[in-house]
């Protein structure tokens, strides 16, 4: 796993620096006033990302990529209403109170790591959902069309949709697209009878 950690030389990014690489992991230290930082090479170059959240110019450089899609550790000292928000808004995974100490470090990796899995997840549900539901009418269309071109019932005309959407390995709201492009006649005879 490689990490990378945004943070200016202090006592904090040592003991960060000291113990991942005691963990066996490697490390790339980019500290945000000495260099100017390229928050997108940073995110190809890392599979986590730990970044000082008391430090204007990381949240910055952080903020201005958009939404991070590795998995973060926001490293906190102050508690101000301004700061928070600002760590709120990049949306750690995990976090790590200043002082820093080694024991909790392996902690918030193995909790970013996994948070970030879950909100990966949990995205690609949300957008499969709105995609299906946007497409329901499709569905809703082609049990209207089966009822009218076969004079079945709303259930048989549904029965028929998911029977040929699995048989053809498709999602019953894209076979009943389909059937609406190339219209319900393809249907076989076998297949109205359900």
């Amino acid at each position: 796993m490689r990490v990378a950690v945004l943070h200016a030389p202090d006592r904090n990014r040592h003991v960060i620096v000291e113990t991942l690489t005691r963990l066996g992991l490697a490390t790339t230290v980019i500290d945000p006033q000495a260099e100017s930082v390229d928050a997108g090479g940073i995110i190809q170059s890392a599979d986590i990302l730990f970044f000082d959240a008391d430090s204007p110019d990381c949240s910055f450089a952080l903020g201005a990529s958009g939404e991070i899609p590795i998995p973060t550790v926001a490293v906190l000292g102050l508690e101000t209403p301004s700061r928070l928000e600002r760590t709120l808004h990049l949306q750690p995974s995990a976090l790590v109170h200043k002082p820093v100490r080694a024991t909790g470090i392996y902690t918030a990796i193995f909790f970013a790591a996994n948070q970030h899995r879950h909100h990966d997840e949990l995205r690609f549900r949300l957008a499969d959902l709105e995609a299906r539901h946007g497409s329901r009418r499709f569905v809703i269309k082609a049990v209207v069309a089966l009822i009218e071109q076969y004079g079945i019932d709303d259930e048989q005309a549904y029965k028929i949709l998911r029977r040929e959407s699995m048989q053809r390995r498709l999602t019953v709201e894209e076979y009943a697209a389909r059937l609406l492009a190339t219209g319900p006649r393809v249907l076989s005879s076998k297949m109205r009878r359900a």
